[in-house]
């Protein structure tokens, strides 16, 4: 820097985020988070070294070998002891005055940071900090000298606050060391948008302001950031939603056990993935999922970016999951599978872990002794024995479990009401794997349903029925497109007229976004908990798939094709069951219950 003293940027990186597991590693267009702070501190001007502080625990190993690499030193403390950690970084590159640097900030701006050092020397002050009161869009940087680090350490190093979140001490106690307050220039100032990593939202959001600006990784500029999103405001939504976990806020995690397979279906994990997206980035939880091996789960999985455990099959497995939630302290334990454990063996993991007992959709025995009972709108729950029932059970359309889309696809249907096309479009999806063949099935009664119409065929990545139908397509007259592995389902769902479906999660799915609807059920369970959507007439439901003849599924669909104004009604009726609220709603109530327990 400018003066003799020496100036060393600290940048606290950790790989154990509990929302965003190896968030510092993550993709940030074309390059990792921790590359964008390095490459972007690396051109101020004020700035005589950049030194990375991470913990000595060896999931941060990847982290300190890649910052090694490129050149930067590595400085390994505490884990759990923050200040500690940064006070040993900043001894060890003899630092005359720090700018502490947070691992998950990577649009850190380079001018401004100089700012705040300049503006610190030059006022012979200890902490620097930008206008509290003046909207800001930069995030994650403070400086401070040596001294009042190690008066920090002296005199407040057993404060929780100040062992966890230094500057945070600095602020609450702004007596303690004489602070100095840096102007934020009119072009920074915007309020309302995230731009440090906390979830994977946050990482669209900057991936998208890269894609948007047209620049190289670690050249965006914040300047021109504030400039787009004046003009383009709702470019914030994305990561709108996303609660800045606080100061001092009480860690908590929660452990799903579900499983998914070709053979089982996705339904389960699906909407367990629905629920720990709102609770990560809506309530600040981490989530692990646990399952047995599935490659389809596990990318699934990883594409949420959730921590991943996998049950050893040659042994038990709720001793397994029992042991899983005692090492991870977690709070909440979501369970979403039917394996026939025994309510004892339940009551006996949460004597031992402590763990709330959260438990979806669930005809088992367990969930007499499970605090928290979640259940869509099916008739099967007034003939089962609820005596001895310990916790609280929720039911109806208000609790489905659907991913965030569909309540924005919800969103648009009820703006803008469904209307008769032309040519109509036709939805036909059975589910992720289709195990019974469902979808010949469907294309087969389509062929001699008359008139003229358009067919979506979805079909799952663990479908496996490519040959057979292949062939049965090259026989059918009417126009078709088929669609593998769709992500924006809700989207695609706004575009159709009637769906032809398998019931399950995605019956729930299309009542959200209103379409009228067919449906096909692999049990008669499953037809049982159909019923409600005859009953309100919502869809027609045929039955048990192998009891249903091919020309029962085309007259279904020619009578309802034409009768415009009955599709209509059918449509409208859906919208007023559900609003695809019902994740948030749980997390809301487990969240609620967890302050009850503190």
């Amino acid at each position: 820097m400018s003066d003799s003293r020496r100036a060393v940027a600290i940048i606290q990186a950790r790989m154990g985020s509990a929302r965003f597991p190896r968030k510092v590693l993550a993709d940030l267009h074309g390059q990792p988070v921790i590359w964008h702070l390095i490459h972007r501190i690396g051109q101020c001007r004020e700035i005589d070294e950049i030194v990375v502080a991470t913990s000595d625990q060896s999931g941060d190993d990847d982290l300190a070998a890649y910052v090694s690499n490129l050149g930067i030193r590595v400085v390994r403390g505490s884990e759990t002891n923050v200040l500690e950690r940064l006070l040993k970084a900043a001894e060890e590159s003899e630092a005359d005055i720090i700018v502490r640097v947070t691992g998950d900030a990577p649009l850190v701006d380079p001018q401004s940071l100089d700012d705040q050092v300049s503006v610190m020397v030059a006022a012979h002050a200890d902490f620097c900090v930008s206008e509290p009161e003046v909207p800001n869009i930069n995030e994650g940087f403070e400086a401070f000298t040596m001294a009042a680090l190690t008066k920090l350490q002296i005199e407040a190093g057993d404060d929780p606050i100040a062992k966890e979140h230094t500057c945070t001490y600095f602020k609450k106690n702004p007596g303690f060391v004489q602070v100095v307050y840096a102007q934020v220039p009119e072009e920074l100032q915007y309020r309302g948008a995230r731009i440090s990593v906390d979830t994977p939202p946050d990482l669209a959001f900057l991936n998208l302001l890269h894609e948007r600006l047209d620049v190289a990784p670690g050249e965006l500029d914040i300047r021109e950031v504030v400039q787009l999103l004046r003009r383009e405001p709702q470019l914030t939504q994305i990561n709108a939603g996303v609660v800045q976990k606080t100061a001092g806020a009480v860690s908590r995690t929660a452990i799903f056990r579900c499983d998914a397979s070709a053979q089982i279906g996705f339904g389960h994990l699906i909407r367990c993935l629905a629920l720990a997206e709102v609770l990560r980035d809506e309530q600040s939880l981490g989530i692990t999922f646990v399952t047995r091996p599935s490659e389809a789960a596990s990318r699934l999985i990883s594409q949420q970016r959730h921590r991943h455990w996998i049950l050893d099959e040659n042994l038990d497995a709720w001793d397994q999951l029992e042991a899983k939630v005692s090492q991870d302290k977690a709070d909440v334990l979501v369970l979403d599978v039917r394996d026939g454990v025994s309510p004892p063996r339940l009551e006996s993991l949460q004597r031992k872990t402590g763990a709330l007992l959260v438990d979806i959709d669930d005809p088992e025995d367990k969930r007499l002794v499970c605090d928290l009972l979640f259940y869509p709108p099916v008739p099967q729950l007034d003939h089962m024995d609820w005596a001895g029932l310990k916790g609280t059970k929720h039911a109806g359309w208000d609790w489905l479990l659907l991913r965030k889309q569909f309540h924005e696809a919800h969103q648009r249907r009820v703006a803008v009401p469904l209307v008769s096309q032309d040519r109509p479009v036709i939805l036909v999806t059975m589910g992720g794997s289709d195990p019974a063949g469902l979808t010949l099935k469907a294309s087969a009664a389509l062929a001699n349903v008359p008139g003229c119409f358009h067919v979506l065929f979805v079909l799952g990545g663990a479908f496996c029925h490519d040959e057979a139908f292949e062939e049965q397509l090259s026989k059918v007259s009417y126009s078709y497109e088929i669609l593998r592995s769709v992500d924006a389902m809700a989207d695609l769902m706004l575009r159709v007229d009637l769906a032809v479906a398998c019931f399950s999660v995605t019956a729930y799915e299309l009542a959200t976004v209103g379409v009228p609807s067919i449906f096909l059920s692999l049990t008669a369970d499953h037809y049982e908990s159909s019923l409600p959507f005859v009953l309100d007439g919502l869809a027609l439901s045929l039955g048990v798939h192998d009891q249903v003849k091919g020309e029962t599924l085309t007259a279904a669909i020619s009578e309802i094709l034409v009768d415009t104004p009955r599709r209509l009604l059918m449509s409208q009726a859906a919208l007023t069951k559900t609003d695809g609220l019902g994740a948030r709603r749980i997390a809301q109530t487990i969240t609620n219950h967890l302050t009850k327990r503190i």
